[in-house]
């Protein structure tokens, strides 16, 4: 979804999501839970591309001290979350940051922009191509959990975006993805979190993407344990994908949704 396609119709409305960030640290095992949509909470998740010259150290201080404070004075902003990309673990990934953002809903969203003071829109505008490169890549989704943490999650995350496979309709991959996917990937050791993004309202024709997952491990050996644990069997699980593209991620909380995490 290009940037034009989340303006809603509103002129210098279109940013990426920011603010003052903590890293999570520490887990407790996870808790596995029905799979069903958590409430009614709409959420925004943004791709992009750092600002030509910036190394991820300024990238992320920017995010601090420049982006944070405007994005702070949002109405209506549930949660904020940044992800900066790993670059040693994702050397293709074809962004470098994911910015999550919550709302009650749709409307909730759009008033968020729409009733924005003309200043701070305009101060965000302005900042946008000093912190990134180029429009954006926007998804609407709404979550549902596989496994909730009893605590924060883990400091190794990983997001993973999907596409069906040609044929499939989106109620057969939403219900598979769900019901017969997660619950198999569910089962590998030492994961500390699961959550699913399905994508809310249509998708582009320019983008292959259904939503996406989020995955936490407590720490990255956690991960590399369990990719040993599971690599006879990854293969053929990626196989009810047509289209998918991992992001290994450092995770910042910028404002913590409530109830989130236990």
């Amino acid at each position: 979804m290009g940037v034009n396609n989340m303006r809603h119709g509103m002129e210098r409305r279109t940013l990426i999501g920011g603010a003052l960030a903590t890293g999570l640290a520490g887990a407790l095992p996870g808790r596995l839970l029905a799979a069903a949509p958590d409430g009614r909470l709409f959420k925004c998740t943004e791709f992009l591309r750092r600002a030509p010259g910036m190394t991820p150290d300024a990238f992320l201080a920017h995010w601090e001290k420049e982006r944070a404070p405007l994005l702070l004075g949002l109405k209506g902003l549930r949660g904020l979350i940044f992800n900066r990309v790993i670059r040693e673990r994702s050397p293709d990934a074809p962004h470098d940051g994911i910015i999550e953002m919550w709302f009650a809903d749709e409307a909730a969203y759009t008033h968020a922009f729409g009733a924005a003071d003309e200043q701070l829109i305009g101060a965000l505008a302005d900042d946008l191509p000093h912190f990134a490169a180029g429009d954006p890549m926007g998804l609407f989704t709404r979550e549902v959990s596989i496994r909730i943490p009893n605590s924060k999650p883990g400091n190794a995350k990983r997001i993973g975006l999907v596409g069906r496979n040609p044929g499939t309709t989106e109620d057969q991959f939403f219900r598979e993805w769900r019901t017969v996917h997660a619950k198999e990937a569910a089962n590998q050791p030492g994961l500390a979190g699961y959550v699913l993004n399905m994508r809310a309202g249509p998708r582009l024709p320019d983008l292959p993407w259904d939503g996406y997952a989020q995955l936490w491990w407590t720490d990255w050996p956690a991960f590399e344990a369990a990719s040993r644990a599971i690599h006879a069997t990854v293969g053929a699980r990626l196989h009810f994908f047509h289209a998918h593209q991992l992001y290994y991620v450092d995770e910042f909380v910028a404002l913590a949704l409530q109830g989130r995490f236990g």
